[in-house]
């Protein structure tokens, strides 16, 4: 028990501070600020003050209502109890419990008998007075809860605005880490590129040279095999930072698009006579008879269709074809990959397009990737103001659809 206690007291905020000691703080701070929003005729010291001529007034009422009605005139308290309901409403619970002071000794002076004289210190004035006195009371505990009620909003207000400003610091302070990451791709892809080409030109040129030299030694082939596999892995690496480039000039704006007319048909054609002589891969095209002119840039646009043909190829079996479909309808064109590999599951079917993401399947297997293609698919055709989404069955076939406006 006194480690419990000894917690409760020395429980500290971020800062340090002891909680109890905050929280006092932030109710001043609170109470401050909603009297800050009332207007100056409604500060609690007006209302003391306003509540003594507001209380003779009614107390005023009353005896003029006792003159006129006479016998008939049963309730003296209501004037006073709509004194105190105004000294409440406008200036809160301690005025209104000066307010219920007042006109319980005013009542008790001029209406309980003997008139003219103070009553509330036997029995029979208290039992008398106490109907008042408990409305009055009652009253003031209403207008309480209802100030209560206006703190706890106002809390809220204020915890909200507070939560917001740090929300809002938190989405610059994202931003600028974004911006530093691209910024640090562009400049590590930018300083990766000259050694990487610089390592892949000294491979080429040494096969060149091994294979003008006799092939008789054991140690010729085995040089051989250790360069190619160098020519083959830096070129993966620079297919990354390629991609790497892109995908960082496509975020950040800085990489222009040269849009102009272009036919996506006969951007297809190239791109499958490209990969069919690549992977001796069956491709099926089916187009209108008629150009299919978009309005975009056209090198971008093939990029976007070699990484859909290629995933299609990579991940589907060999003996199997690739369709590729145009169809052009009422200002729009709809382009359509499909292969009939494995298939992706739904649940993976959202992330494919985000940056480096791969499906379970695909690291599994042995076709390498860092899934960076899916994703600069995607912002190429965002920029070019269409939209790109997959349907697949999984074990029957994967389609990948892009979806662009017509050339007006």
């Amino acid at each position: 028990m006194k480690d419990e206690k000894y917690m409760r007291e020395t429980l500290t905020d971020r800062t340090g501070r002891p909680l109890k000691r905050v929280r006092l703080q932030k109710r001043v701070e609170l109470r401050r600020l909603y009297a800050a929003h009332q207007p100056r005729w409604r500060h609690p010291l007006i209302g003391y003050l306003a509540s003594v001529p507001i209380v003779a007034l009614g107390v005023a009422a009353s005896m003029l209502g006792r003159q006129i009605l006479g016998a008939n005139f049963f309730f003296p308290g209501i004037p006073p109890s709509i004194s105190i309901l105004i000294v409440a409403l406008f200036w809160g619970v301690g005025p209104a419990l000066l307010s219920v002071l007042l006109a319980t000794i005013a009542l008790d002076y001029f209406y309980i008998p003997p008139s003219f004289q103070f009553d509330l210190m036997t029995l029979k004035g208290v039992l008398q007075i106490l109907p008042f006195l408990v409305s009055g009371l009652f009253i003031a505990i209403i207008v309480a809860q209802r100030e209560s009620a206006r703190m706890r909003a106002l809390e809220a207000e204020e915890e909200s605005n507070q939560r917001a400003d740090e929300l809002e610091q938190l989405n610059e302070e994202l931003k600028q880490a974004n911006s530093m990451k691209d910024q640090f791709l562009s400049i590590a892809s930018h300083e990766l590129k000259t050694p990487i080409t610089t390592i892949r030109g000294q491979a080429q040129v040494a096969l060149r040279r091994l294979s003008k030299l006799p092939q008789d030694r054991p140690e010729m082939e085995t040089m051989t095999t250790t360069l190619q596999r160098i020519d083959a892995q830096t070129h993966r690496l620079s297919d990354l930072v390629d991609d790497l480039l892109a995908l960082s000039g496509l975020r950040s704006g800085k990489l222009q698009l040269d849009m102009s007319d272009c036919d996506l048909a006969q951007v297809c054609r190239e791109v499958i006579e490209d990969q069919r002589l690549l992977h001796n891969r069956p491709i099926e095209l089916t187009t209108p008879p008629v150009p299919v002119i978009v309005c975009g840039d056209s090198n971008r646009l093939n990029q976007v269709v070699t990484n859909l043909v290629s995933n299609a190829i990579k991940y589907s079996p060999s003996e199997s074809p690739v369709q590729v479909r145009i169809q052009q309808e009422k200002g729009r064109v709809l382009l359509m990959v499909q292969d009939f590999g494995k298939g992706i599951a739904q649940d993976q079917v959202a992330q494919i397009f985000e940056p480096f993401y791969r499906t379970p399947d695909a690291v599994s297997s042995s076709k390498q990737g860092m899934g960076l293609g899916l994703a600069i698919c995607k912002d190429i055709v965002e920029r070019h103001n269409g939209r790109i989404w997959c349907e697949s069955i999984p074990g029957q076939y994967t389609t990948f659809y892009v979806e662009l406006p017509g050339a007006s």
